[in-house]
C-alpha cells in the first residue's frame, strides 16, 4: 500500500506538471488573440466598438461564483466530506452551463444589433467572436472533467467509500486540485478578457 501511494503522489506531480503547461500554452493562446486585436485596432478602418458590460456582466458574475463552489468542493474532498463534496461539484458544473449559456444568450443580442461577425466591414466583431468561441470551448473542456469528477464523486458516496485513499495520504480518487487548477484559471481568464474588451473594444 505504501508503495503504491508513493506511485501514485509521483504520478500526481506529473499531472499537476502537464496542467500547467496546458495553463501556460492557454495563456500565450490568448495573449497572442489580445495582441492581434490591438494591432488590427491600431491599423483603423472601419472600426466600431460595443459595451459588452450590459452584454456579458451576468455570465462574468456566474463564473466567478462557480470559483467559489469550486474551492468549497475541493476542501470537502480533500476532508473526505463526499456528500458535501459531490453537491459541490454539481453545483460547480451547473454554473459552468449557465455560463455557457448567457455566454450564447449575449452574442445572439449582439448579432441581433448588427455586431455580426461575417460579412461585417467592422472587424471588432470578428475579434470578439473568435475570443468569446475560444473561451467558450476551454471552459467545455473543463466542464466535461468536472462532469466526470461530479459523477465519480457520487458513485464514490453511493458505495459508502473513502474519498481519500489514506487519511494520512494527500492521492484523492477525485483530482479536484487539477480541476481547481484549470477551473480558477478559466475564471481568471475570463476576467482579463472581459476587462480587456471593455477597454479596448
Amino acid at each position: 500500500m505504501e508503495y503504491s501511494l508513493k506511485y501514485q503522489e509521483r504520478n500526481q506531480g506529473a499531472h499537476k506538471f502537464i496542467m500547467w503547461l496546458t495553463i501556460a500554452s492557454s495563456c500565450m493562446i490568448f495573449a497572442g488573440f489580445t495582441s492581434a486585436f490591438l494591432v488590427r485596432k491600431g491599423a483603423g478602418g472601419a472600426w466600431t466598438g460595443f459595451d459588452i458590460s450590459s452584454v456579458f456582466s451576468i455570465s462574468t458574475f456566474i463564473i466567478l461564483f462557480s470559483s467559489a463552489t469550486m474551492v468549497v468542493a475541493h476542501i470537502a474532498n480533500k476532508k473526505g466530506n463526499l456528500g458535501f463534496a459531490s453537491f459541490a461539484l454539481f453545483l460547480t458544473f451547473a454554473c459552468g452551463l449557465l455560463f455557457c449559456y448567457f455566454q450564447y444568450t449575449g452574442w445572439v443580442y449582439l448579432t441581433n444589433q448588427g455586431f455580426y461577425p461575417a460579412g461585417n466591414p467592422n472587424p471588432s466583431p470578428q475579434f470578439l467572436f473568435v475570443i468569446v468561441i475560444i473561451h467558450a470551448i476551454h471552459v467545455l473542456s473543463g466542464m466535461l472533467f468536472l462532469f466526470i469528477a461530479s459523477i465519480k464523486s457520487f458513485l464514490l458516496l453511493k458505495s459508502d467509500k473513502q474519498l481519500v485513499v489514506n487519511p494520512n495520504s494527500n492521492v484523492l480518487q477525485v483530482r479536484t486540485d487539477l480541476l481547481s487548477m484549470y477551473w480558477h484559471f478559466m475564471g481568471i481568464l475570463w476576467l482579463y478578457l472581459f476587462g480587456f474588451l471593455y477597454f479596448f473594444l
